[in-house]
């Protein structure tokens, strides 16, 4: 099939550039138009194997930040990335028919023998992005969201088709990009209640309706608090304290993690700094960073950016990220945690031991801390297997040069075994619940690094 050998453009072979409204008042006959080319790719792949079973999926893909080609090196060399990105996708096995259907969107119709191969066509797709893009004599990596819709396409499910691929495609995009989502993946759509709070998270955040407060971290060979974990509370103007377990996955969910963890990182450094110019607290604040978070382009730059603007020491950070988030990208990660480390900033494992099944990585990465998770230590004191694995994470913390932190001891029974197997340091309500700034201020004596008595 010929159509499947060249790329269609449904607008102009260039990338629009300041051409908005054009754009917009075509739209309608452009969609009419791509439902067409789907049809005509259909029929005609069924008249040439018209035995051939299988499904037909709809395949959207975005260029991810690709606004950042244009202004960096100008429309003319986005036309050429573009032209490349179209060269690239006419090789994926499978591909009947591929068309631009919009500024950096493209979509393609995928025909496989079974569900498992669209999969690895999509992926095969994921790693034409792996091959930088020669721009000016520059080596530039894009990645690319991807939007799966995979059904029998006929002319009566081709608009349906179209609506998934795109429905998944934004699904991919608000939760982190560069991500494969298939329609058949996603979640019945959100009820009116959750959509009402997600504008008025929105709202919260603009507003500065959230607050933080503050979990100490005591070490057991001193007695004496080393660290406040921050931890962000939705305080809001008619339903009171909102609980985090109600609106951090509908952050995740919506894209809004990113600006709500940079509000928590710059709101913790000016925290900070408020007691440090009044004498308190010269410790550390570890700062949770979600995985879609860690996973945004740019990060690590955006976090030491907000650092420099509060005049915050990077020494006084601690990010707590989770092993799973890691591991998505290896040279990335490594990339992101050197720039990290290079400022200053110490970096822990949050919640290990159930994120990853390979320790490989411990050698590779910076790492200055273990946080034990807390579903090892809870029964710590009548599981033998929970017992040997928290030992066996703390030896493996000090042999390699790392604190080792316990989340969750909540009985004294639990402290006895955690001091009996030398762990560092440990975090919980046996020692304090989360509290507000005012509640530390207020108890000073007990943060002032004077040793703590709990038994």
């Amino acid at each position: 099939m010929k159509v499947a050998r060249r790329l269609l453009h449904l607008a102009s072979s260039t990338n629009f550039g300041a051409r908005r409204s054009i754009r917009q008042v075509s739209r309608i006959h452009q969609r009419a138009k791509l439902q067409s080319l789907i049809h005509q790719a259909v029929r005609s792949d069924r008249r040439s194997a018209p035995a051939a079973a299988g499904l037909r999926t709809l395949l959207v893909l975005d260029v991810d930040r690709f606004r950042q080609v244009n202004l960096s090196f100008g429309y003319a060399a986005g036309d050429l990335v573009l032209r490349e990105v179209a060269n690239r996708l006419l090789t994926v096995p499978g591909c009947r028919l591929a068309v631009r259907s919009g500024d950096d969107e493209f979509l393609l119709v995928l025909h496989a023998a079974h569900p498992d191969q669209l999969a690895l066509f999509a992926q095969q797709v994921q790693q034409l992005f792996h091959t930088p893009f020669l721009i000016q004599e520059c080596e530039c990596y894009l990645n690319v969201s991807i939007g799966l819709s995979a059904t029998q396409l006929t002319p009566s499910t081709i608009e349906q088709a179209l609506n998934q691929a795109d429905q998944a495609l934004q699904n991919a995009k608000l939760t982190g990009r560069n991500k494969i989502v298939s329609f058949s993946s996603l979640q019945s759509p959100p009820s009116p209640g959750s959509l009402a709070m997600e504008a008025e998270l929105r709202k919260a955040i603009q507003d500065n309706q959230l607050l933080l407060y503050y979990q100490p971290r005591l070490e057991l060979s001193t007695g004496k608090i080393i660290c406040l974990e921050a931890l962000v509370r939705w305080n809001h103007p008619k339903h009171g304290m909102i609980p985090p377990g109600e609106f951090i996955p509908l952050a995740e969910e919506s894209g809004l993690i990113i600006p709500l963890g940079e509000w928590v990182l710059r709101e913790a450094c000016l925290q900070k700094i408020r007691w440090l110019e009044a004498g308190m607290l010269d410790y550390q604040i570890a700062v949770n960073i979600s995985p879609c978070q860690f996973q945004d382009e740019g990060f690590a730059d955006k976090a030491i950016r907000i650092i420099e603007m509060t005049g915050m020491n990077p020494a006084y950070l601690e990010f707590e990220i989770t092993e799973s988030s890691m591991m998505q990208n290896m040279e990335k990660t490594v990339a992101v945690l050197d720039k990290l480390c290079s400022k200053g900033i110490s970096i822990s494992i949050d919640d290990f031991g159930i994120g990853y099944s390979s320790l490989n990585y411990l050698k590779h990465f910076p790492i200055h801390c273990l946080k034990i998770d807390r579903s090892f230590v809870q029964n710590i004191h009548s599981n033998q297997d929970d017992w040997a694995i928290t030992s066996a994470i703390i030896h493996l913390g000090h042999a390699l040069n790392m604190q080792v932190v316990a989340e969750g001891v909540e009985e004294v029974s639990q402290l006895e075994i955690l001091r009996a197997t030398t762990c560092t340091t440990i975090q919980g309500y046996l020692l304090s619940p989360p509290v507000s700034v005012y509640e530390i201020e207020q108890s000073f004596d007990r943060y002032d690094n004077r040793p703590v008595m709990i038994s």
